[in-house]
């Protein structure tokens, strides 16, 4: 526990100094922002260039580096991470409740202190006093000064209540930092996602463009074959069909990618198209087969933070039951008392004293009317629930595992056959075309098998990025979506040139 203890908090800290990591950005957007600027003065720049002026050129040099490596990183997975990290609000508010909540292990540290009290009253008392003698009452009117000062220290030298509170408070704080860890990783998550959906988007809108030129170009030729007599009207009409129809799907996919493009940008604070290219070769590293799913399932058991949560949760609960069943026991305090008083009642007028005081304190509990009982069994039900829910989330974790695990190895079997189909399909269409030309196939057939070909190739496109976010998901399920993962999956992209 200790051990990861001590991993929590280096991955913690490294998460607030992220922060820093986003100056990149904001000086890239700051040199925009000058170059836009300096724009009408372009004629002056390259005068001063002309006559070589050092300082310019370093300037101009310095600013294109810092530009250069701007957008690189935000071409790249790591530095779009850097991006969220500082810029996404539900995961910096994530990280200040998790500073919020340690706060709970220094109160219950607190508690073992000594309690230091300083009181001071300074002020007049006017009294009227009547006194029986006998001879009668006697009235008589005292006006005076009083005065009371004191410090008192209380140390606590057996307090089980306090105890209980200490350890839950420990296992608390510790539960909120393994939480903030799973935070993060939803975090990747979810960037990896948007990232994958964005590129998708991205190849659909180029995929349907393709489409689009194709089966325009086969509108034209229905159209002169129409002309030359050698056609007819509905083929002219399949193809202005399909070219509609195209057109609608194209509208679609440019929609989806802004779409996207928005998601990227309350996530990163950026939207822009991306220039990254799927290596598929990569692809073959990407494999739920290096472990049976037994072995994933331990991982997630040991690793996966909602877990580690789950069991503290079940801590804290028995820590509570502790702290309701410390109503049984007594207190001890050691207290020291230092005062100084002069006529501070009725009863000491006249009088000064001043008095230092040492004692034990003990208070026992003898009948609170059930009271204490009742939070006992209170609590002890809902370290029951504590438990069922710990219960409840290891189901759901090995359900994940399960799941995608499965669905990896689907995802494997279906690129090796949407490969195949898209070369059938390719073999097909260039078929078809040829005995369209010769006289032999009809224009109908030509728009079907296009439409079969451009089908399996978006499929196939698809089941890549499916692929990579099962392998993706499958880390987050069993716990080990870490930086390492992010890295993983940003190495089979490169940028196009």
């Amino acid at each position: 526990m200790e051990t990861r203890n001590k991993c929590l908090h280096g991955r913690i800290a490294v998460l607030r100094g992220t922060r820093n990591l986003a100056v990149l950005y904001v000086l890239s957007r700051l040199l925009r922002s000058v170059r836009l600027a300096l724009h009408p003065a372009q004629s002056l720049l390259t005068s001063f260039l002309l006559l070589g002026c050092p300082i310019i050129k370093m300037l101009i040099k310095w600013g294109l580096l810092v530009f250069v490596l701007s957008i690189q990183a935000q071409e790249d997975l790591n530095g779009l991470y850097q991006l969220a990290v500082t810029h996404n609000a539900d995961y910096r508010a994530a990280l200040a409740n998790t500073e919020a909540e340690r706060e709970e292990l220094t109160k219950a540290k607190a508690l073992f202190y000594p309690k230091v009290q300083l009181g001071l009253m300074r002020g007049r008392g006017v009294t009227d006093r009547t006194t029986q003698t006998s001879i009668g009452a006697i009235n008589s009117d005292l006006n005076y000064e009083l005065e009371n000062y004191s410090l008192t220290v209380r140390q606590p030298l057996f307090n089980k209540e306090t105890l209980a509170m200490y350890g839950g408070a420990k296992s608390y704080v510790t539960a909120q930092e393994s939480l903030l860890e799973q935070e993060n990783a939803k975090l990747i998550l979810k960037l990896i996602s948007v990232y994958l959906e964005t590129l998708y988007a991205q190849d659909r809108v180029s995929l349907q463009q393709r489409k689009l030129e194709a089966v325009g170009q086969q509108l034209r030729q229905a159209e002169q074959r129409y002309m030359r007599g050698s056609g007819t009207v509905v083929e002219v009409n399949e193809a202005q069909s399909n070219l509609d129809i195209a057109k609608v799907e194209h509208i679609q996919a440019a929609n989806d990618l802004r779409s996207n493009h928005q998601s990227l940008q309350i996530l990163t604070g950026v939207s822009q198209a991306f220039s990254a290219e799927l290596v598929v070769d990569g692809l073959n590293k990407l494999t739920g087969s290096d472990f049976s799913v037994e072995r994933w399932l331990e991982l997630a058991l040991q690793h996966h933070p909602e877990l580690a949560a789950a069991n503290l949760d079940i801590d804290v609960a028995r820590k509570d039951v502790e702290k309701k069943q410390a109503g049984h026991y007594p207190t001890l305090d050691l207290v020291g008392i230092r005062s100084y008083s002069q006529n501070d009642s009725n009863n000491t007028l006249g009088s000064r004293f001043d008095t230092t005081t040492v004692a034990l304190q003990m208070n026992v509990p003898l009948f609170a009317g059930g009271y204490v009982n009742a939070n006992v069994r209170q609590s002890a039900s809902r370290l029951t629930a504590s438990e069922e829910t710990r219960t409840a989330k290891s189901r759901e974790i090995e359900f994940n595992v399960r799941k995608y695990y499965q669905s990896l190895i689907a995802q494997q079997q279906s690129i090796t056959a949407y490969l195949q189909a898209v070369q059938s399909a390719s073999v097909a269409l260039d078929g078809t075309q040829k005995g369209f030309q010769a006289g032999f196939k009809t224009n109908h057939e030509v728009l079907d098998a296009q439409q079969k070909l451009f089908t399996n190739q978006l499929s196939l496109t698809k089941a890549y990025y499916s692929l990579i976010s099962d392998w993706v998901n499958l880390q987050f399920s069993s716990g080990l979506l870490t930086l390492d993962a992010l890295s993983r999956v940003s190495q089979l992209f490169i940028t196009k040139k």
